[in-house]
């Protein structure tokens, strides 16, 4: 496993830790999110997104894997939390991908693994 960037650190650590605004820190301000084909476009959107989707539900996130690829980091998690789990593989593996710019979040890509 890679040593992460410290904003994609930033973005899971938060995540576990229930900190939103060091999560929104994480993001440039016209960031672009595409969370299972859904686009966030800007801190505004994704803090609207990140609140519903991630911190509402008290998501948790384990690292699997973690790889540099071409010009992103892609990282593999196991996600758990308190939402509905119903017709959802278990373990619950996602993959993130995530493009930088100046070391921030400037596109991030969600997916199932």
């Amino acid at each position: 496993m890679i040593r992460m960037p410290e904003s994609i650190a930033m973005y899971f650590n938060s995540v576990n830790d229930k900190e939103p605004e060091t999560f929104l820190a994480a993001f440039d301000e016209h960031a672009y999110v595409l969370d299972m084909k859904r686009e966030f476009i800007g801190k505004n959107a994704i803090s609207s997104w990140s609140k519903s989707e991630i911190f509402e539900p008290k998501v948790q996130f384990s690292i699997i894997d973690a790889r540099e690829q071409d010009d992103s980091f892609i990282v593999t998690v196991s996600i758990d939390g308190e939402f509905d789990k119903t017709n959802l593989p278990d373990p619950l593996l996602m993959k993130h991908q995530f493009m930088l710019n100046n070391g921030i979040i400037k596109e991030l890509y969600i997916s199932f693994t």
